[in-house]
C-alpha cells in the first residue's frame, strides 16, 4: 500500500505513523526524503529489498523533495514504475509535518493516482473547543471552566500545541485555574504577531501596546518578540514581492512552504498596506 500524508497537524500526523509502522508488526526503515545524498534508487531498494527477519516492511519517507519542488520526471522514472506495481509485502508512507506537498506537481498526481491520501486539516474554532474538552474529559484532569476556555485562546485551533499543553497540566498536583494554564501552558504566538503587525502599520497605538504586552509577557527578554515579528515582517515582504511579480497563492504556497493559513493571514494583512510601506 502507498500513503501520502499532510496537514497542519503535527500530532495526529505522528498518531497516524505509529499505528501504520508499529514495530511489533514488521520492519520499519526511516529515510529522509530532504537529505541531500537521498535517491530514488536507494528508495526503491529499501521497498524492494527482502527483510530476513520479517515478512513485512514499512518505508517512512519524510518530505522527499519529489512531492515539494519540481524534478526532473527522467529521475522519477523507476518511482512511477515501482507505483504501478508496489510490492505486496510493502507499505510506502510519504509524509510532511510542513504541509508543504505541492498537488500541483507532476510527482504528486502521479503518486497520487495510486496512493490513499491522508490529510489532517486543523480544526475550526467549535469543533476544536469540543475536542478540547472531550480530551480533557477523557484524562479527567480536575480544572476549571476558565481554564479550559483559557486553554481554548492559548492554542488557537492547534491541536499538537494543546497536547503539548495537555501533558504538562496532566502532572499538575491540585486544581487547575487560570493561573496555572497562564503559568505552565504554551501560547500560539502567530496571530499575536500577526495582530501587532496590523495595530502598529494601522496607527493604532493603544492595540499596538496591548499585542505588544501580550507578545512579551512570557519572557523576560525582549529578543524573542523582536525574533517574531521580523519573522512576520520578513515573510510580509517576501510575499508582496511574489504577488508583484505575478505569482498565484499556490505558487507562493509551493514556493514559501509555508501553511495555507500563514498566507492566509499574510495575503488579509497586505491587503490593507503596500510594499513600500
Amino acid at each position: 500500500m502507498i500513503y501520502l500524508i499532510q496537514g497542519q497537524e503535527e500530532y495526529f500526523i505522528r498518531r497516524k505513523l505509529a499505528e501504520l509502522a508499529d514495530p511489533k508488526k514488521g520492519d520499519v526503515v526511516r529515510i529522509d526524503g530532504s537529505d541531500r545524498n537521498f535517491t530514488v534508487a536507494a528508495l526503491l531498494e529499501a521497498c524492494e529489498g527482502n527483510s530476513l527477519f520479517s515478512l513485512h516492511t514499512v518505508v517512512l519517507v519524510n518530505q522527499p523533495f519529489f512531492l515539494i519542488r519540481k524534478t526532473d520526471d527522467r529521475l522519477l522514472e523507476p518511482l512511477y514504475r515501482y507505483i504501478q506495481n508496489p510490492f505486496y509485502e510493502t507499505d510506502l508512507i510519504f509524509y510532511t509535518y510542513e504541509n508543504n506537498f505541492s498537488t500541483r506537481l507532476k510527482a504528486y498526481r502521479k503518486i497520487a493516482e495510486n496512493a490513499q491520501i491522508l490529510t489532517f486539516s486543523s480544526y475550526d474554532q467549535k469543533n476544536f473547543a469540543s475536542y478540547v474538552r472531550e480530551c480533557i474529559s477523557q484524562e479527567q484532569l480536575f480544572i476549571s471552566n476558565e481554564a479550559i476556555l483559557r486553554l481554548i485562546s492559548l492554542c488557537r485551533r492547534n491541536a499538537t500545541l494543546f497536547q503539548r499543553n495537555l501533558e504538562i497540566l496532566k502532572l499538575y498536583p491540585e486544581k487547575i485555574d487560570t493561573d496555572a494554564v497562564d503559568a505552565l501552558c504554551s501560547r500560539s504566538y502567530e496571530n499575536d504577531t500577526f495582530d501587532m503587525i496590523n495595530a502598529l502599520t494601522g496607527g493604532d497605538v493603544s492595540e499596538t501596546i496591548s499585542c505588544f504586552r501580550k507578545l512579551s509577557s512570557h519572557s523576560d527578554s525582549i529578543i524573542p518578540t523582536m525574533h517574531a515579528l521580523a519573522n512576520q515582517l520578513r515573510f510580509l515582504y517576501y510575499v508582496s514581492w511574489l504577488q508583484s511579480q505575478g505569482k498565484k497563492k499556490n505558487e507562493i504556497l509551493e514556493i514559501t512552504s509555508a501553511h495555507e493559513y500563514k498566507l492566509k493571514m499574510a495575503m488579509q494583512t497586505l491587503n490593507r498596506i503596500s510594499r513600500e510601506k
